[in-house]
């Protein structure tokens, strides 16, 4: 009796050990974290309201790539008694479903095409920022 009591119980012990085992091997599914490409522009002529609307177009086109959750444009918003460095004339967030579509954006020829085709003649700097959720 002794003997099949110590056998139950060492199986038990070995299904317990092998259920929690499992259990720590299995990964939970997580949503995506997005990432939001930040880009900050001083144009060439930053009064010429057709230079800014085809900038904003130019950015807004992007939402039709793959991965592009959203594109956003903007000035800047002048606030009191900020120090901030608010003499960028436009800026373009747009944010990707992950890290992984910001990646290939990144890579993708369109991207150069309109880099050369809107930012090479309207504007004379600009800095980048990649954000992570993270």
């Amino acid at each position: 009796m002794r003997t099949l009591w110590k056998m139950s119980w060492g199986r038990v012990a070995l299904g317990l050990c092998l259920a929690l085992a499992g259990a720590a091997c299995r990964t939970t599914p997580t949503s995506p974290q997005p990432a939001t490409h930040v880009v900050l522009m001083w144009m060439k002529h930053p009064d010429s309201t057709y230079d800014r609307a085809r900038l904003i177009r130019g950015a807004r086109s992007l939402q039709m790539m793959p991965g592009v959750v959203r594109v956003d444009t903007g000035r800047t918003v002048p606030m009191e008694n900020d120090q901030t460095d608010r003499s960028f004339d436009l800026g373009v967030a747009i944010t990707f479903r992950d890290r992984a579509a910001l990646g290939r954006y990144e890579r993708d020829p369109r991207r150069a095409a309109a880099l050369e085709r809107y930012l090479s003649p309207l504007v004379q700097r600009y800095v980048v920022y990649n954000l992570g959720s993270r």
